[in-house]
């Protein structure tokens, strides 16, 4: 699996990073600069990073809603219940298996395209050569969260609280809740850290 870490370059930014070389997630970046905006770093989650830390709770309960739909749905059948108990827990059995596995697919593909940045005055999250968030790092809250073994650490912006569900592979769940963007599972983290001291 190839190692996953974040760089940062001293001087200029403006330089052509083809030329020298650089990796794809300055190349994928440089085109969201802003004129006279330098980015300071770049880098990528760590899609070996499974677990998030809302997942000691939400582990558990994924696996009882699975197992109770599946019981249901297999109770249902084998007793020859109503058509329509089947059919009404065929969804509840999709969304366990979502829970308890679909989730995690869909949180590393997307971890895969996924480049974040650094700049002078904001953070960017680019998670296709055509999709991209951002926020102004200015009047706004940073909150560092370190990973148990301090090989990842994980970055929120602008929000003092955390959505539950962020990073979780159920980031849909915060439909209509406040919350800025953030880095997640980014390895080598005191290489981040020292890039977000300069800019605050």
């Amino acid at each position: 699996m190839k190692k996953t870490t974040g760089t940062s370059l001293p001087g200029n930014r403006g330089f052509p990073w083809k030329t020298l070389g650089m990796n794809e997630e300055w190349t994928r970046l440089q085109p969201l600069l802003r004129p006279g905006e330098k980015l300071r770093w770049a880098g990528r989650p760590d899609p070996g990073v499974r677990f998030a830390p809302a997942d000691k709770f939400m582990v558990p309960f994924s696996l009882l809603w699975c197992g109770f739909a599946v019981f249901w749905e297999s109770m249902a059948i084998t007793r020859e219940g109503p058509f329509f108990f089947i059919l009404w827990g065929i969804p509840f059995v999709l969304i366990g298996l979502y829970f308890v596995f679909g989730r995690f697919i869909y949180k590393k593909r997307r971890k895969l395209r996924t480049v974040y940045g650094l700049t002078d005055s904001r953070a960017i999250v680019s998670t296709s050569e055509r999709s991209f968030q951002d926020t102004s790092l200015k009047d706004i809250a940073i909150q560092t969260v370190r990973s148990r073994d301090g090989r990842h650490t994980s970055v929120f912006f602008g929000s003092s609280r955390n959505p539950a569900y962020q990073n979780t592979g159920l980031d849909f769940l915060n439909f209509g809740t406040a919350q800025g963007i953030g880095f997640f599972d980014v390895a080598e983290p005191e290489v981040l850290s020292r890039e977000l001291d300069q800019v605050r």
